[in-house]
């Protein structure tokens, strides 16, 4: 049983640390958008099954989720963060040394396990760090944006350079981004493990307890009509933000954009992404219940426009700056969408549920993640990235409407409005 000095030590190194922590290993730094065209350029593969690859990862996903989370239960969340960046270094390294699609694939697997780890371990980390109180979600926000919009700033920075350094050789922006990665290892080993580990008789035992645990928290998930509807919305977001990681790159090729304007280019969407991730507060407070539908449509309509602009945009180079100008709205909705389903999931758990909760948004949104990849990828080996972003973006639209009437009677209800078992896992419920 820990003291309570030392609980606040805990507590006051893990809050004090997160920010840092986030803005360096949220996500790859000198990666994003180099990486499309480190696989199209250096290793001669097709659009099309860089896309595929990254499918498969989301598709990997679905089934290491449990794993996953079952890992986090038996090593705690500091050290499962600790293994997840290990696992980031020996992806970006297999990424590296990649010599066909069947290497990438490997790769993709590797990095699916190790953010499946993080994604939930990070947010569970910070959630019981934190002191119960009736501020908690407010400062899990701040906390958490604050790191996401330093990470944006980084991101950008690093996109810039990268761009520059992709010029000179392609494979410079890969090992500054793993060096990163190797940082970001060594910054994770500080945190203190907020949970004490339960003494068992074994490792099978161990294991035995977490699925029955990860059991009782997906019947508890699959009753709350509100987590159900918060999933769906997670899931047809966070799977068409993911493909449009890839789609804006391939766009800004086809019309020929020069890999350092690229850089450049993608370093302004993420400088629009840290904005919204500072302003999301702001943001919910003046949206209130209508925040998730902001953010889809302006993701949807964006890429729909920007799709239809890009059909011409080789004839008039005048639509490259508009189209420009409806990613940076794309990537703004993309800095609100993290940091707010963070806190709306943060809202309904405690310590005893936080990582089941983690873990099955995760697995939903890592198979919208591969249904919808899969078909992009095929759609993209048989049209045009304008007319793949068309599609996507008029369909979207379409499902986000639906998906706002389905959530209006169950998300931003006020409390005495859920039933007591829906309350169950509130942190002051």
């Amino acid at each position: 049983m820990k003291t309570k000095d030392e609980v606040q030590r805990m507590r006051k190194r893990n809050m004090k640390m997160f920010p840092t922590y986030k803005a360096l290993g949220w996500d790859y730094l000198f990666y994003y958008s180099i990486d499309f065209l480190f696989l199209t350029q250096v290793k001669n593969m097709s659009p099309a099954n860089v896309l595929l690859a990254n499918s498969l990862k989301s598709l990997f996903g679905i089934f290491l989720q449990i794993p996953a989370s079952v890992i986090v239960e038996f090593l705690g969340r500091k050290n499962s963060i600790i293994l997840g960046n290990i696992l980031n270094c020996l992806y970006l390294f297999i990424f590296i040394m990649t010599g066909n699609v069947f290497d990438l694939i490997l790769a993709k697997f590797v990095s699916s396990l190790a953010v499946s780890i993080k994604e939930i371990a990070e947010p569970g980390l910070l959630n019981v760090s934190i002191p119960p109180s009736k501020y908690k979600s407010g400062i899990f926000a701040k906390i958490n944006a604050k790191g996401a919009a330093n990470f944006y700033i980084l991101s950008a920075t690093s996109k810039i350079v990268a761009g520059f350094l992709f010029e000179v050789n392609g494979y410079i922006p890969m090992i500054c981004s793993l060096s990163s990665l190797v940082l970001v290892t060594v910054i994770s080993m500080f945190f203190i493990e907020p949970i004490e580990k339960k003494k068992n008789s074994g490792n099978k035992d161990i294991i035995k307890e977490q699925f029955k645990n990860i059991g009782d928290g997906l019947k508890f998930i699959l009753k709350s009509e509100r987590l159900k509807a918060l999933i769906i919305a997670t899931s047809l977001i966070g799977s068409f933000l993911t493909i449009l990681a890839t789609y804006r790159t391939s766009l800004l090729q086809e019309i020929g954009t020069p890999s350092y304007i690229i850089g450049i280019l993608a370093a302004m969407f993420s400088l629009s992404s840290s904005i919204a991730s500072k302003k999301q507060s702001e943001i919910t407070d003046k949206f209130k219940n209508k925040t998730i539908m902001v953010m889809a449509l302006m993701v949807s309509l964006s890429t729909l426009l920007a799709g239809l602009l890009g059909l011409k945009a080789s004839q008039f180079p005048i639509l490259i700056y508009i189209i420009v100008m409806l990613f940076l709205v794309g990537k703004f909705a993309h800095g609100m969408f993290y940091t707010v389903m963070d806190r709306y999931f943060r809202n309904f758990t405690n310590k005893n549920i936080d990582t089941k909760i983690f873990a099955v948004k995760n697995l939903f949104k890592e198979l919208a993640s591969a249904l919808i990849g899969i078909l992009s990828s095929f759609l993209l080996d048989k049209f045009t990235t304008a007319y793949c972003m068309i599609i996507f973006g008029l369909v979207f639209s379409i499902i986000y409407i639906v998906m706002g009437q389905y959530m209006k009677t169950r998300v931003g209800l006020s409390p005495e409005e859920y039933s007591k078992e829906e309350r169950k896992y509130d942190e002051l419920g």
